[in-house]
């Protein structure tokens, strides 16, 4: 029972970011939309400079989210998951976070991995291909100004249940009385700091490794024949939480794995290349180009993703099914579109690997048909927009109309595939459980403490003295006094608290009570702590 309690929390964590990620994405797809030069040449207004200006800086804000949503990730976690001192625990996180990409960073220089070392024309230079070139510079980005390896969500995931980890740990650490200042929970950041800084080290010998097994996945898709478009649709989804479908996606857009084409005399190498150079020049697209690109992705994100939706407010209880989909709009207007399916994807992969797993597997699907069927619809995104730009808009040839017919059927697909398996395996998707659309309380806290008998007597006389239960609103510390705000300060009784080793007693007003203990201050606010919660929660 506590395991799936932890499970929920884990789960609830996830809607945080994911929320913010959903909302900005509709203010990105139009903002796109609207800057797209094949739209504006039909809506002419669109193009005074004004307009233009505050679209852009629309799409600047837009952008905020999926620029800085490991942090979010890492932050969030804690948030839901832990309940005791979470304002604690958060900043625990981002702190650590930052660490972590401090600790990948600093290891980074020391290999002589740096921004300038790793640009594409530095290693040109060194001797490296184009392609291999601009494949090793795809493994690194700057996140918060820190030139580090593309760890992506995962790093935030990471760094956010460590953090969780820690903080249980840790919170009620007492230090020597010399560094009595530094324990209980000012000691949770300082160690999480350390140990993700750790991590951070080690990540920067294992993350190589995964990126060289993606680029060499690719290799192997580019060599699959006919069928390469299903395992390319297959491993770009597997692998989307972590970041790396970035990598596998230069490798067929701007490299030989995505296609090499003789067009009026010059070989055009990669896929996005092979199309744009065509759309430009006029030309009729290559079936062999486009089938990496936005083609293969329409199936699976304007009709796949809104049947997921459906499927998970059908599986809601019934009384939360209307929240459910209104919690889900904005990202639903995302996805449709921009082909943005974060916001709806995060909130069942992490939750279940099966799920994970059939939507990759449906994804290829999205790509392997239109391939098979030689449609040639380009770009990248994969929303309805592209599907109206570069597919309704370029005429019959493009054989936009396919999806017509073959979306109906890949949304009754990912209806009632992903409404049966949330059922059979209990996956607690959004609106399955009764909390799902209550806040979290700060009174929600673990009701089987165990305290031994000497401090449960010692926690019984402080509250004793504090007027009890119902007297008290709030307990904290400062480096050597219990603060506590109370209903009655006139109610403390000061000969109890010496009882239990207290040094005097301060009454600032009628609604604080000081109480002094030196320097074993953060072990008395452990133990009174969790006494009161214990009865309270």
């Amino acid at each position: 029972m506590k395991r799936s309690k932890k499970f929920q929390d884990f789960s609830k964590s996830l809607l945080f970011p994911i929320s913010m990620l959903s909302f900005m994405a509709i203010f990105l797809g139009l903002g796109a939309a609207l800057q797209n030069q094949n739209i504006l040449k039909y809506v002419s207004f669109l193009q005074n400079e004004g307009i233009q200006n505050v679209i852009g800086a629309i799409r600047k804000l837009a952008v905020i989210p999926f620029t800085y949503l490991p942090l979010m990730f890492a932050m969030a976690i804690p948030l839901s998951m832990v309940k005791r001192d979470r304002e604690v625990a958060v900043y625990s996180a981002a702190i650590g976070y930052i660490a972590m990409m401090i600790g990948i960073n600093y290891v980074m220089g020391l290999k002589g991995l740096t921004e300038e070392t790793t640009a594409v024309d530095y290693l040109i230079n060194q001797g490296m291909s184009d392609t291999d070139a601009a494949l090793f510079n795809a493994q690194f980005t700057k996140v918060l100004g820190i030139y580090v390896y593309n760890t992506n969500v995962i790093g935030g995931l990471l760094a956010g249940i460590i953090s969780v980890f820690v903080h249980n740990k840790f919170r009620t650490t007492e230090l020597p009385e010399a560094f009595s200042f530094y324990s209980g929970r000012r000691f949770v950041p300082i160690i999480n700091t350390i140990v993700l800084v750790v991590v951070g080290v080690a990540l920067t010998f294992i993350w190589p490794f995964i990126n060289n097994l993606i680029m060499a996945a690719g290799r192997l898709i580019s060599e699959a024949g006919r069928v390469s478009a299903f395992f390319y649709g297959f491993t770009e989804k597997i692998i989307n939480p972590t970041g790396l479908h970035h990598i596998l996606n230069q490798t067929f857009r701007f490299t030989a794995l995505g296609g090499v084409e003789n067009i009026d005399g010059q070989n055009i190498i990669g896929s996005l290349n092979i199309f744009l150079y065509q759309l430009d020049k006029g030309l009729a697209f290559s079936p062999q180009a486009t089938q990496y690109l936005a083609q293969g992705k329409i199936l699976h994100m304007v009709f796949g993703m809104p049947a997921v939706v459906f499927a998970i407010a059908k599986s809601a209880r019934p009384e939360y099914r209307k929240k459910v989909l209104t919690y889900f709009a904005a990202g639903l207007t995302a996805v449709i579109l921009t082909g943005i399916t974060e916001p709806i994807e995060f909130t069942f992969i992490f939750l279940s690997p099966v799920l994970w797993v059939v939507n990759a597997i449906f994804a290829g699907l999205a790509f392997l048909v239109p391939a098979l069927l030689s449609v040639t619809i380009g770009n990248v995104q994969g929303g309805v927009i592209d599907w109206l730009v570069f597919g309704v808009l370029q005429g019959v040839s493009t054989k936009w109309y396919i999806y017509l017919i073959a979306g109906p059927i890949f949304f009754a697909m990912y209806y009632f595939t992903f409404k049966f398996l949330i059922s059979k395996l209990n996956v607690p998707t959004i609106g399955r459980s009764k909390n799902d659309f209550n806040e979290v309380s700060t009174e929600e806290y673990d009701s089987d403490l165990v305290m031994n008998a000497d401090d449960e007597k010692i926690a019984e006389t402080v509250i004793e003295g504090l007027g009890g239960l119902d007297n008290i609103i709030s307990i904290d510390n400062c480096i050597s006094r219990l603060r506590v705000e109370v209903k009655d300060s006139s109610l403390a009784n000061e000969d109890l608290f010496r009882k239990t080793g207290s040094k005097g007693l301060i009454i600032p007003d009628e609604h604080n009570i000081h109480v002094v203990y030196g320097g074993k201050v953060t072990r008395m606010r452990n133990v009174v702590d969790d006494y009161y919660y214990s009865k309270k929660g």
